[in-house]
């Protein structure tokens, strides 16, 4: 014989231990996300400083020596702050550019080296164009950098 609101009660407590389970598998689920995290940062990031790095080698020599090009004369330096890629959800995964560039020593003079007619007969420039690319996860800061070596 039932009495009257143990139905009640029962529903009470299938609901309180679904919930419990339901919490668990949560929390378990949060668990296996945190090194994902990092994971997707590592790969958004190299995914990004490999666009430099085909930046740099693409960017016409014109530009890449001009005066307004986007990797300044070393000790210059351009800093951007980029958005590199998004977490599942659309949260913005922030990173910044730090881009410089230094000349060979062997340079003449008008292109910023040391160099001679006679160390560089054929008044060749070289460059070495240089991205840095650095992140936070947590409290962690991270830094990746490529370096392209151009020459005319």
């Amino acid at each position: 014989m039932m009495r009257a609101g143990s139905m009640i009660v029962e529903l009470t407590l299938a609901l309180a231990l679904l919930s419990a389970i339901g919490i668990t598998v949560f929390k378990s689920s949060l668990d296996l996300m945190a090194p994902r995290q990092w994971t997707i940062y590592q790969n958004i990031s190299d995914a990004y400083i490999s666009y430099e790095q085909a930046y740099a080698e693409r960017v016409s020599f014109e530009v890449m020596t001009s005066g307004s090009s986007p990797w300044p004369v070393y000790p210059s330096r351009t800093t951007t702050d980029v958005e590199i890629g998004k977490f599942p959800g659309g949260a913005a995964i922030m990173a910044t550019v730090i881009r410089t560039k230094i000349a060979d020593a062997n340079n003449l003079p008008a292109a910023g080296g040391n160099g001679t007619v006679e160390t560089n007969p054929s008044e060749m420039e070289t460059w070495q164009l240089q991205s840095h690319l650095t992140y936070k996860i947590g409290d962690d800061e991270y830094v990746k950098s490529r370096t392209v070596i151009r020459s005319q």
